[in-house]
């Protein structure tokens, strides 16, 4: 335990006045506008190679604007899709319908036809119990 000094580190707190405390600037920042831009409407600059918002006048980072678009492409996609098998379950949901509606209307003419044999063979005991 005779090394115990070793073990310690030292932390360096920087002083609240020191105005660099990184190599890094950050200028041209941002306003809130351009922060909450969607960018769905662009200009491209090809001699400059430079994507501009028309929005908010951002210059748009070009990776970002692509993988965005590949990103709303792929979710319409997935959005046909399932309108596709939306489209298909309610196709099967109107064919099952008509074959129970035309079920239903076979047994609604039988039901007639068989209240006419009864009306019919309750007139002919009638006329037989009147003789």
């Amino acid at each position: 335990m005779e090394n115990e000094g070793d073990n310690i580190i030292t932390l360096v707190q920087p002083k609240r006045d020191e105005e660099k405390l990184l190599n890094i600037t950050v200028t041209g920042r941002k306003n809130y506008t351009q922060q909450s831009c969607k960018h769905r409407a662009i200009e491209v600059h090809e001699q400059d190679h430079v994507i501009l918002c028309l929005q908010c006048g951002c210059v748009v980072d070009p990776f970002q604007y692509v993988l965005r678009c590949a990103n709303d492409g792929e979710a319409v996609v997935r959005e046909i899709r399932q309108l596709h098998n939306r489209h298909d379950q309610l196709r099967e949901s109107v064919a099952s319908l008509e074959r129970e509606e035309k079920n239903t209307k076979a047994r609604l003419r039988a039901a007639r036809t068989a209240i006419l044999y009864a009306e019919n063979d309750l007139k002919n005991i009638e006329q037989k119990v009147n003789q």
